[in-house]
């Protein structure tokens, strides 16, 4: 549906937005028109302040000056309750559902019909179907949520934020971010549905291709300020990159290949009941192994038995020829490998805690003299990552605070300022803007010029297939094909990834990772 913006008043205007942090302006004089039926993409890279600004809209912060205005009227967002009364409802990309609640619950929890005292199952569960069918969902109301997967959480999401009745705009956070391309084509039509109805909706997104497959117009912000609002039709993939970044980045998968060295890891015939069987392969110093695979295909076990996080069955780890026996991650740890959790606030950091002490969790008897944390070392060793990732944040800055991508930096920045030589990349970009991929790719070359090993798990077959020397493709906790970077196509991957290709037979498995 594309807005005729002569015939329709906006639903939304935010003029002159500021907001500010300490030591840190995240939003200075920021403008967004929002019109109904319009699905405005909101781009920048993390830390342009999309989150922030969005935050103020909802009422989690307030802002420090500047005029809101919903449908023509001046308005002051006190706190979240003004926000619902207005028609504004955000799905953030952390789902907010309880999942020992069914469908019908967690829809209208906190609202649910009641009577004589009692909860209305009947009113609850014929509200429910209403509402789903008006979505055009069919979603069991009774079914509980923890069955579903995780596309037909994020409608239920969105049915919930719609309950309430009257919702005039509505706020989607990365929702696409852990979909597979089925589900994210089911949620597109759910997102054009709505925008049929004149819902308003903002659309936060670092995927390109979603841009100009669902979005009407977009809006850029850049280091907290208003870069440009454009229709769709107007902008290219080349200047929308240009406009967020203030630079051309060419060369969005800048591969630098380095001669292959010593065996830096060896898993063999690693296996773990119902998640993975028989998994063998190497890591060399200088390599980029990536893995792909659908999802439940046990990339992300994998990645948590060779760091120690999982217990396994059978099988065996070697580090630079040295057998080894993990007992936890701190083993793993001990012996130079890092691991970038695929969730990185549940595992990769302690949120509540500063920049500083998350990236120095790791190396507390290094920094320590006599058992005592040295005056100022944290600090230190922070500002030197910092500086060389180029994190947006001082080292006093809570951690929670932090877009994602300044998150993920955080979680990179506290390996790097160790020994580690072997590294467990899952999914190192997922939520990340375009340039902020650029710079992580940089840092793996940079790392494996070094003479590190990196083993990268991903969703994004573009970013396997430029960034790996080889792919390891599984299927159902297997290793279903072995790629070198000449081998490996779309095609091929993919065929692997469904099971359609051979199997790798243990000879192959074991001659292919020694001479791939």
């Amino acid at each position: 549906m594309r807005v005729s913006r002569a015939m329709t008043e906006p639903v939304l205007e935010m003029r002159g937005i500021r907001k500010a942090f300490p030591g840190v302006v995240a939003l200075d004089a920021v403008d967004l028109t929002l019109y109904p039926g319009d699905v405005h993409m909101l781009l920048g890279e993390n830390g342009a302040g999309k989150s922030t600004l969005m935050k103020v809209l909802s009422g989690a912060y307030r802002k420090d000056a500047g005029e809101i205005r919903v449908k023509g009227g001046a308005v002051e967002i006190g706190g979240p309750r003004d926000a619902l009364a207005l028609g504004i409802r955000v799905i953030y990309q952390e789902l907010n559902l309880v999942p020992q609640l069914s469908v019908a619950e967690n829809i209208f929890l906190g609202a649910m019909p009641a009577r004589g005292g009692l909860v209305d199952w009947t009113t609850l569960h014929r509200n429910t179907s209403q509402l789903l069918s008006d979505l055009g969902l069919s979603l069991d109301p009774r079914v509980r949520v923890s069955r579903l997967g995780l596309a037909q959480r994020q409608m239920v999401e969105i049915a919930k934020a719609l309950a309430p009745g009257d919702t005039s705009i509505l706020v989607m956070d990365e929702p696409t971010s852990a979909l597979t391309s089925r589900e994210v084509t089911q949620l597109f039509a759910l997102v054009e549905r709505l925008a049929s109805r004149g819902v308003a909706i903002v659309y936060i997104t670092h995927r390109l291709d979603e841009v100009f497959r669902i979005g009407h117009r977009i809006t850029v912000l850049r280091d907290g300020r208003h870069i440009a609002t454009r229709s769709i039709d107007e902008v290219t993939v080349t200047e929308l990159v240009r406009l967020m970044a203030n630079r051309d980045l060419t060369d969005h998968f800048p591969k630098v290949p380095v001669p292959r060295g010593p065996e830096l890891l060896r898993v063999e015939h690693l296996s773990r009941r119902g998640v993975l069987s028989d998994i063998t392969f190497s890591v060399h110093a200088g390599e980029i192994v990536g893995v792909a695979g659908l999802l439940g295909a046990g990339r992300t076990e994998l990645a948590r038995a060779v760091f120690g996080a999982d217990s396994v069955d059978d099988g065996t780890i070697a580090v630079e020829g040295r057998p080894v026996h993990f007992r936890g991650p701190a083993d793993a740890i001990a012996c130079g490998i890092g691991l970038l959790p695929e969730d990185r606030k549940a595992d990769g950091l302690v949120a509540g805690l500063t920049t500083a002490r998350n990236i120095a969790l790791p190396h507390g008897k290094r920094l320590a003299r006599f058992g005592v944390l040295r005056r100022g070392s944290e600090s230190a060793m922070a500002k030197r990552m910092s500086a060389d990732l180029r994190v947006k944040a001082t080292p006093k800055q809570i951690v929670r605070l932090l877009s994602g991508g300044n998150q993920q930096k955080v979680v990179l920045g506290k390996w790097l300022a160790g020994d580690v030589r072997i590294f467990v990349f899952d999914e190192p970009t997922r939520g990340i803007d375009v340039g902020s991929k650029v710079e992580i790719y940089q840092l793996m070359n940079r790392l494996t010029a070094r003479g590190a090993g990196i083993l990268m798990i991903s969703s994004e077959l573009p970013e396997l297939l430029g960034m790996s020397d080889r792919i390891l493709v599984m299927h159902r906790g297997r290793i279903q094909a072995d790629l070198d970077r000449a081998q490996a196509t779309e095609e091929r991957v993919l065929s692997a990834a469904l099971g359609l290709a051979p199997a790798l037979s243990d000879a192959r498995a074991r001659s292919g990772v020694e001479g791939a």
